[in-house]
C-alpha cells in the first residue's frame, strides 16, 4: 500500500527518532512527512533519512514559525500528501507488529477509511491488552470484534462513531479527506474532535479491523495535554458547533444526531469534572447554549430522558465559591437565542472568484462617504488605493500582522461612528484554506469580541463558473494553480485546469457544494451567509443589490462599470503564447499583448463552442454534480437555487462543440513575437 504518514511533533525529538525506527523496523511507510509545531530549537532533517530508512527524497520536513497545535501541524502536513493513502502517528505513540499485516489485509480494498483497535497503556496497569473496557463495548456493539476485516454497515457505525476521538487509529484515503474538507480543529486540545466526527459523517465506506495496530502511551503530569485543565478546554465548543452544523445542514444524517450530542453531553461532563474551578460557570453558560441553540428540540427531550444526569453535569458544573449555579434547562425548552449587541457588525465579504467582486468593490468605494453617513465604514486602511479598491493588502498580511492592522481598521471606523465595517477580498476564498481568513476571523473574535462576524461568500453556476476561472486563469493566474508547471507540456486545456484543481482541492471546481463544505468546515453556521449571484435567485435586481440589502443601505441605481471582457480570439492569443515563453515574460509583455491582434482575420463574435468553454463531458460532468447537489444546496444557502442549479444544454447551434480559433498563420505571428521579446526557442 502506498502510505504517508503524518507526524505532528513539537519539542519532542526523542520520542519522534524512536517512532521512526519503528517506522523503519516495520516497514510501513511510503513517505513520512513531519510537521515541526514551533519546536526551540527546530527539528533537524538531517538524521530524520537515517532514523526513518527511507531516502532523503521520501522525508518532507515542514514547519510552523510558533506553535499551533497539533491540529494545525496535521492539516499542514495534510496538505502536502500525494499518495494514496495516509494515516496520522503521534510521536509517543508507537505502531505494532499488526500494523503492516492490516496494510496488507487493506491492500486492493476500496474505502474511505479503515479503522482498527490499538493498545491503551493505561490498560497495562491492570494487566490487560488492548482498549479502554468503554471503547471495547463499542466495538462489540457494532458486531465488528470478530474478524479481521468487516465492512462497517450504517447501523454499526452509529456505534463506532462514539469511540475515543482518535486521530492515529485510522487509515484514511487521502483523496477522501480532501473531497470532503476534512481536517483536524485547529485549537489547543480536541483538536481531533472535528476529525474523526466528519469522518463517519461522510465516509461511504468504513472498514474495521480487529488488529491492535498502535500503543497509545497515556503518560501523567500536567505536560500531557489530557492534563490540561486552562481557558483552552473552552475551545471545544469550535469543534463541536462545526459537527453540529454539518449534522443540521444536510438531512441525511438524522441517525448520528443522537449518538454525537449523547457524545457532547459526556465531553462536556468529563471536561467538567477536572477544568479550574474559575472557569466552570464559563463553561456551563457555553453549555447550555451549546444544547438550546444547537441541539434539536427533540434530541435534547431523548437526551434528558436517557442521558440525564450526564446532560446535567454537563451543564451545571459546580461553580466558583461565590458564583450561582447555571441551571440545566428543561428538557423539550425551545432553542435560546443567541444575543449580541445589536448593529454593531463585521462583514467580510470573500467572493468566490468571478462571481462580482469588483462590481460590490468598486460601489463600497466609490459610495464610501454616503455609506459612512449611514453607519457603514468600507476602511481605506489596508484597502488598495485604485485599481480593484479591494482589501488585498489585509488578505496578504501573515497573521502575526493581522492585530495590527485590526487595530487601525476598528480606529477608523470608531472615528467615523460607524457600526459595521465591511472587508471585501476574493483573495481570501481564492487561496482559502491556504488564505488568511481563519486566522483573520479569529483575531476579529478576540480583538472585537462585542462585533457580529458575517462571512458572505456568492456562487455562480457551475457552467458560466468553470469558464470564467479559466479565462482568468488565462489572462493573469486562479486559485493557486501553477501556472509554469501547467503550460510546460504545451497543451493548455480548460478539461486540464479543471483537473488540476481537483486535484489540489479535492473536488470538483464544478461543485458549489464542495465550496460550501469547505467553508462549513470552518466556520460556525451563524456566520456563514451563502448566496447565488444569478438574478432569478435573488428577492432584489441583482448581486449587488443584494448585497446592499445585507447591509441595510439603499440599492444602487446601476451596477457600474464592469471588468474589461476580453475576447475569445485575445484569450486563445494569451493561452497559446504562455506556452512558448516562461511566465516572468509573460507578466512584463502582458499589457503589450493585450493591445496587439495576431490575427489577419476578422474578430468573430464571442460564441461558445471553442476550445476556450466546456466540451460535451463536461458539461454532462456538471450536469450530473448539481443533481446530486441540489437539494443540500437549497437547505444550506440564504438565497433560491434555481438558476444556480440550472442545467443547461448549451448556448446557440455549436452546442457543445470544439473548434480552435487560431490558425497556422495566427500561431505562426506569435511564435515569432515570442521569439523576438522572450528568447523562445519553441517548435514550430
Amino acid at each position: 500500500m502506498n502510505l504517508t504518514v503524518i507526524i505532528p511533533a513539537h519539542n519532542d525529538e526523542a520520542p519522534l527518532h524512536r517512532l521512526l525506527r519503528h517506522i523503519r523496523q516495520l516497514k510501513l511507510a511510503s513517505h513520512i512527512i513531519i510537521a515541526d509545531d514551533g519546536s526551540e530549537p527546530a527539528i533537524a532533517f538531517e538524521p530524520l533519512p537515517a532514523a526513518a530508512g527511507l531516502p532523503p527524497e521520501r522525508i518532507t520536513l515542514l514547519r510552523q514559525d510558533r506553535p499551533r497545535g497539533a491540529g494545525a501541524a496535521r492539516n499542514l502536513a495534510l496538505r502536502h500528501a500525494a499518495t494514496e493513502h495516509v494515516m496520522f502517528l503521534d510521536a509517543d505513540d508507537l505502531p505494532l507488529r499488526e500494523l503492516p499485516d492490516l496494510l496488507r489485509d487493506l491492500d486492493g480494498k476500496t474505502f474511505d477509511f479503515c479503522i482498527f483497535q490499538h493498545h491503551d497503556s493505561r490498560c497495562g496497569a491492570d494487566g490487560r491488552w488492548g482498549q479502554m473496557p468503554a471503547d471495547q463495548a463499542l466495538w462489540r456493539s457494532a458486531g465488528t470484534d470478530v474478524g479481521a476485516l468487516s465492512q462497517v454497515s450504517p447501523a454499526a457505525a452509529v456505534s463506532l462513531c462514539q469511540t475515543a476521538n482518535y486521530p492515529w487509529n485510522k487509515i484514511y484515503r487521502t483523496g477522501f479527506l480532501q473531497e470532503h474538507g476534512i481536517r483536524c480543529t485547529e485549537i489547543a486540545v480536541h483538536n481531533d474532535v472535528e476529525l474523526h466526527w466528519r469522518s463517519f459523517l461522510n465516509a461511504r465506506t468504513i472498514l474495521a479491523s480487529d488488529r491492535i495496530g498502535v500503543m497509545h502511551y497515556v503518560a501523567e503530569g500536567q505536560g500531557r495535554l489530557t492534563n490540561r485543565n486552562g481557558p483552552e478546554r473552552l475551545q471545544v465548543f469550535t469543534a463541536l458547533s462545526r459537527i453540529s452544523a454539518e449534522l443540521r445542514a444536510r438531512g441525511d444524517l438524522g441517525a448520528f444526531e443522537v449518538p454525537f450530542y449523547r457524545f457532547a453531553a459526556g465531553l462536556l461532563d468529563w471536561i467538567g469534572s477536572f477544568i479550574r474551578p474559575d472557569l466552570r460557570p464559563r463553561l456551563a453558560r457555553q453549555a447550555q447554549a451549546f444544547f438550546a441553540e444547537e441541539v434539536p428540540p427533540p434530541v435534547r427531550a431523548h437526551l434528558a430522558q436517557c442521558e440525564g444526569g450526564r446532560l446535567a453535569a454537563a451543564l451545571q458544573q459546580a461553580p466558583a465559591p461565590g458564583t450561582a449555579a447555571v441551571p440545566a434547562p428543561a428538557p423539550a425548552a425551545p432553542p435560546a437565542v443567541r444575543s449580541r449587541p445589536p448593529g454593531r457588525q463585521v462583514w467580510l465579504h470573500i467572493g468566490l472568484p468571478k462571481c462580482g467582486s469588483t462590481t460590490i468593490q468598486r460601489h463600497l468605494a466609490a459610495a464610501a462617504s454616503d455609506h459612512q453617513a449611514r453607519g457603514v465604514c468600507y476602511p481605506q486602511a489596508w484597502r488598495s488605493p485604485d485599481g480593484y479598491r479591494n482589501h488585498l493588502p489585509l488578505a496578504k498580511l501573515p497573521p502575526k500582522m493581522l492585530p495590527q492592522a485590526l487595530a487601525e481598521i476598528s480606529a477608523e471606523a470608531l472615528e467615523q461612528e460607524c457600526s459595521r465595517i465591511v472587508l471585501s477580498c476574493e483573495h481570501w476564498a481564492n487561496a482559502f484554506p491556504g488564505s488568511n481568513l481563519l486566522p483573520l476571523y479569529e483575531a476579529l473574535q478576540a480583538q472585537l469580541p462585542d462585533w457580529q462576524i458575517r462571512i458572505a461568500a456568492y456562487f455562480r453556476n457551475p457552467y458560466d463558473f468553470a469558464e470564467s476561472c479559466y479565462a482568468q486563469f488565462v489572462r493573469a493566474g486562479l486559485l493557486q494553480i501553477n501556472r509554469h508547471r501547467f503550460y510546460a507540456d504545451g497543451a493548455p486545456s480548460i478539461e486540464k485546469f479543471l483537473a488540476c484543481f481537483e486535484d489540489s482541492r479535492g473536488f470538483p471546481l464544478y461543485s458549489n457544494l464542495g465550496f460550501a463544505r469547505m467553508l462549513m468546515a470552518h466556520f460556525p453556521p451563524e456566520v456563514l451567509t451563502l448566496r447565488s449571484i444569478e438574478p432569478q435567485d435573488l428577492d432584489q435586481p441583482d448581486m449587488l443589490a443584494d448585497f446592499c440589502s445585507l447591509l441595510d443601505l439603499p440599492l444602487p441605481g446601476s451596477t457600474g462599470r464592469r471588468n474589461r471582457r476580453v475576447s475569445n480570439r485575445k484569450l486563445a492569443e494569451l493561452e497559446y503564447l504562455q506556452t512558448l515563453m516562461d511566465q516572468n515574460s509573460f507578466a512584463r509583455l502582458r499589457p503589450q499583448l493585450m493591445e496587439t491582434d495576431f490575427s489577419t482575420r476578422p474578430d468573430p463574435a464571442n460564441r461558445r463552442g471553442t476550445t476556450l468553454h466546456i466540451g460535451a463531458d463536461t458539461a454532462a460532468a456538471i450536469a450530473r454534480q448539481i443533481e446530486s447537489e441540489r437539494a443540500q444546496l437549497q437547505q444550506i444557502f440564504a438565497t433560491g437555487t434555481g438558476g444556480l442549479c440550472e442545467i443547461r444544454n448549451g448556448a446557440g447551434p455549436e452546442g457543445w462543440a470544439r473548434a480552435s480559433l487560431l490558425d497556422d498563420g495566427d500561431r505562426a505571428r506569435l511564435r515569432a513575437f515570442a521569439a523576438r521579446n522572450a528568447g523562445s526557442t519553441a517548435a514550430p
